[in-house]
């Protein structure tokens, strides 16, 4: 009994964290119209200045998760992991996310923003 609790625990932590969340896109660009809160969850050492862009590391979205507001939510993230547990917790609090950026570290051209009507 205790094996198959510790093993359905164990799976249940590698969906949570490995598995891509459905219906969440990926996007090229960031969009910059106002209807749309860009949420970036990295860290704070590894994150760049982006306007109007709100920063929580996702190590602190269930601290502060109410100071987002409630839009549309782009999440900005250094990998696939940090996109999956963002999003998985903003929609357990009830926020819609629209997509997700992910930035990679070797990465050092400035962000690709364009302009939505």
């Amino acid at each position: 009994m205790t094996y198959a609790f510790i093993l359905m625990f164990v799976l249940y932590a590698l969906y949570y964290r490995y598995v891509p969340v459905r219906g969440v896109k990926e996007l090229q660009m960031l969009p910059t119209h106002k209807h749309v809160t860009i949420l970036d969850v990295r860290d704070y050492n590894e994150a760049d200045d982006i306007d109007k862009a709100h920063r929580i590391p996702v190590a602190y979205l269930k601290r502060y998760y109410e100071t987002i507001p409630h839009r549309e939510v782009i999440v900005i993230a250094n990998d696939a992991l940090e996109k999956n547990v963002a999003i998985r917790l903003l929609r357990r609090y009830r926020f819609s996310v629209k997509g997700y950026y992910i930035k990679e570290k070797g990465n050092v051209h400035k962000w690709d923003m364009v302009e939505c009507h």
